[in-house]
């Protein structure tokens, strides 16, 4: 799978508040239509699925903000405040990745997961430096460093690779390949690390190819 070209404009720290931005209208089964009713606006061109079972019109942009819209309209509510959405959740945020099915949500090591987890969304429980979480508004995303570290780490095969091509590539996120190998091995020992060590020195040359081709 290849990933969508980044889209530079929308910032890691630049989104508006929500009293500010234009709510993106998600529908899903049953707030007002069934779900063969969403199928069927599917088929004839009037909607598109974006995320799990939630919808919107087509021709609406996806940006960052409509995104949050979005993952408000599926995340459970208990999900959003105690989880982060992480791994390819985090990259397809980010403009780095196709969505994720299951949904990845993280919860901290020490935090309580009997609670029912809902259909279309796997969680992993893991430990957070400070900086390893960015809220956007209400809703906290792993930050891009933290996203191509768990993402090196835990998200195999050519999707994996090319989310993390992505989020190493894109000038915005911050996250270069030096900075995700150096945040690789502060992890310490971790089943593993040494090859997604490997892994980001692979995807790292050729993020450094693509920078002297454009003259970067």
């Amino acid at each position: 799978m290849t990933p969508p070209q980044p889209q530079p404009t929308d910032s890691v720290h630049s989104l508006p508040p929500r009293s500010g931005a234009k709510l993106t209208p998600v529908l899903r089964p049953g707030h007002p239509f069934s779900g063969p009713e969403l199928s069927a606006m599917v088929s004839d061109g009037i909607l598109n699925r974006i995320l799990l079972d939630a919808h919107v019109p087509v021709g609406t942009p996806l940006t960052r903000v409509s995104k949050l819209h979005v993952l408000r309209a599926v995340i459970p509510a208990h999900l959003q405040r105690r989880g982060v959405l992480g791994r390819l959740g985090a990259a397809w945020f980010y403009d780095c990745a196709e969505v994720p099915e299951p949904l990845p949500i993280l919860v901290a090591k020490d935090a309580r997961t009997t609670t029912t987890l809902p259909r279309g969304f796997s969680l992993h429980q893991t430990a957070f430096n400070p900086f390893d979480r960015v809220v956007h508004e209400d809703l906290a995303v792993t930050s891009p460093l933290r996203t191509a570290v768990d993402v090196a780490l835990h998200v195999p095969g050519s999707e994996g690779t090319g989310a993390l091509h992505w989020l190493m590539a894109s000038p915005h996120l911050h996250c270069p390949p030096e900075l995700v190998l150096a945040a690789l091995e502060a992890v310490g020992k971790k089943p593993g690390r040494r090859q997604a060590l490997a892994r980001v020195r692979k995807v790292g040359r050729a993020v450094e190819r693509g920078y002297e081709a454009t003259g970067r």
